[in-house]
Formats: structure tokens, sequence, C-alpha cells
């Protein structure tokens, strides 16, 4: 899963940050995706989780350097997804 960090305004100024003016992009593994009422398991080191309500765009084919007016060639669909971040520790690692 390839996530967005900070990629409009409010969310950035919340934690006294600003837009980047290139998108921030970090990497979730696959094995922190589940599945429809499957019970979220929390990280015994955090002390606080945030959930955020994503739309997560879902890619259907093998895509590199696809150009902005294809890119929609290659989506297979569109769901939503509750994202999880653990703040404190997000923090402490920059």
């Amino acid at each position: 899963m390839i996530a967005v960090g900070r990629n409009y305004a409010t969310h950035a100024a919340e934690f006294g940050n600003e837009v980047p003016s290139a998108p921030m992009t970090f990497l979730k593994p696959s094995t922190n995706l589940i599945g429809h009422n499957v019970a979220i398991v929390l990280p015994t080191a955090s002390e606080r989780m945030d959930s955020e309500g994503e739309l997560a765009i879902v890619i259907g084919l093998p895509a590199k350097n696809v150009p902005a007016e294809r890119a929609a060639s290659v989506i297979l669909g569109y769901t939503i997804a509750n994202d999880l971040s653990a703040r404190d520790l997000q923090k402490a690692d920059g």
C-alpha cells in the first residue's frame, strides 16, 4: 500500500506542518490490511492511535510511469479505508 501524507492543508496544520511541495509518500505493508468485520489489533507500544476515513484507490493492473491522461485505465475501483496511525511512534520516528 502506498500512502500520501500531509496532502491537504488542514491536516498538515493539525500537527504544525506545512503541505509539502511534492507528494510525501510512505509504504504500509500488505500485512496491515484486514477485511470487513475483522478485529483491529492495536500495537501495545503505542499510547495514541488516531483513525481517519480515507478514499482508497485499487490499482488493477501493473503500472509504472503511467501518464496522467492514462491513469484511469489502471484503476480497478475505489473503496473506503479506516487508516490507523500510531501518532506517538510516528512523531518519535520523525
